[in-house]
């Protein structure tokens, strides 16, 4: 609920402020963006709260026949410290499209300057984080340490074991790296560290998909298509904000 607080709020008290930019805040535009966060938060939530954890015959009767062979290599793996890194290469990705958010304000020396970059970056997030765990709980697809005996009994049988498709790490850090390689390509058209900055764009999420697959939090198609999610919502977002 706090992205759409916030998603409001900048709708409406700051639309009236913004000064010339090179990309424009359109109440029209920017309220069906809105408009779909909230309608994503509503369909979502029948389907959450229908979700339940595995009960022990339900993890004895588990077969893993019918997951794909490019799948295969997920299953049994488990490890807590490739999930940690990938909450850091996350973290890294937000810190940042945070960061470049911030240059139109950093250039004019004047705060209001980043309200379109902050205002879509709200968006970008608010739209890539709803929209996966809407797919997350229709799917309700189990994750691949589900099928190892090697993993505690109470974490495969939680709730979120059945949250595996597709991966939200990766969609995120997907949306805000290439929301930050759009921008910075938009600011700095003539930049020599475009390449760079393109290439560290498409580097961390796939690094953050890597250590969710080593981790055993998710399959390789998981993954996939949250890095294609993301980078869709984090590249086309400020495409239609151009002025």
């Amino acid at each position: 609920m706090r992205y759409l607080l916030v998603l409001l709020f900048q709708l409406f008290l700051f639309h009236s402020s913004i000064a010339q930019s090179l990309y424009k805040i359109d109440l029209k535009t920017d309220t069906k963006i809105a408009a779909s966060v909230i309608s994503l938060v509503l369909i979502n939530e029948p389907f959450r709260s229908k979700i339940e954890g595995f009960s022990s015959d339900d993890l004895s009767s588990l077969t893993t026949e019918n997951i794909a062979n490019w799948d295969r290599y997920g299953l049994g793996l488990w490890s807590p410290k490739a999930a940690m890194r990938s909450d850091v290469f996350a973290f890294s990705s937000l810190l940042m499209s945070s960061s470049v958010a911030l240059i139109p304000s950093i250039r004019s020396k004047k705060w209001n300057s980043s309200i379109p970059t902050i205002s879509m970056l709200l968006e970008v997030n608010a739209l890539t984080y709803f929209s996966t765990q809407l797919v997350k709980n229709i799917s309700s697809r189990s994750r691949p340490y589900v099928y190892s005996s090697n993993v505690p009994l109470d974490i495969r049988m939680s709730r979120d074991a059945r949250r595996s498709f597709f991966s939200g790490h990766t969609s995120l850090s997907a949306s805000n790296t290439f929301f930050a390689a759009r921008v910075y390509s938009d600011i700095y058209p003539n930049s020599k560290l475009k390449p760079l900055v393109w290439t560290i764009a498409a580097v961390l999420p796939a690094l953050t998909g890597y250590n969710r697959v080593l981790s055993g939090k998710h399959f390789l198609s998981d993954v996939i298509i949250g890095y294609s999610c993301g980078a869709l919502f984090g590249y086309t977002v400020p495409l239609i904000h151009k002025d």
